[in-house]
């Protein structure tokens, strides 16, 4: 079996208008610059991104709105997932974290996997929120490098995956616009 195989895409996860309230939540939040690695430093020379945290523990009703339903919709799709993978091996105890990424002109993500010593995530989930720029495509490689594809943006599409070193990822700059997209993790 291929390693893309277990790269699952769905496609109109959440109905249209939804995700337009959610981009007018997101135009009016607050971001900061993302971190990476162990450390959780500002390296714009490996990720220039910004991101808003999603929390049902926040004073803001709208946080913990955006945070339960898109809590919920993880949840939904990640045992769809099981069930699609067929894998009784398969499961997740929680999800981590979830957050909101802007991606504005030139911003990126160079090639990483999302586990880590620091933060042992088991599954990955990106939700596309727009299709209003260019540039911003998320790619996959196989391990070696030896192959790489590209998922098509369609708002409201659900991309999941294991976070482990078999599945390096990317988004390539953004050359126009602004790309919006939720990320969550679970373990």
């Amino acid at each position: 079996m291929e390693i893309k195989n277990f790269i699952k895409i769905y496609d109109e996860c959440l109905p249209y208008p939804v995700i337009g309230n959610i981009i007018r939540f997101v135009k009016n939040s607050e971001f900061e610059a993302s971190k990476v690695g162990a450390n959780g430093v500002v390296n714009f020379d490996i990720r220039r991104v910004y991101t808003h945290a999603l929390s049902n523990l926040k004073n803001s009703l709208s946080d913990v709105h955006w945070s339960n339903l898109l809590y919920n919709l993880f949840c939904k799709f990640l045992r769809q997932y099981k069930k699609d993978i067929k894998s009784e091996h398969f499961d997740f105890r929680q999800i981590l974290n979830i957050e909101i990424l802007k991606y504005e002109n030139t911003g990126f993500y160079t090639w990483h996997v999302d586990h880590f010593a620091g933060n042992p995530r088991t599954m990955s989930c990106i939700l596309l929120l727009n299709n209003d720029y260019e540039g911003g495509n998320l790619c996959f490689s196989n391990p070696d490098g030896s192959e790489e594809w590209e998922v098509e943006v369609k708002p409201s599409r659900l991309i999941i995956w294991p976070s482990n070193f078999l599945y390096p990822h990317t988004v390539k700059p953004v050359k126009k616009g602004t790309r919006y997209s939720v990320v969550a993790w679970a373990l």
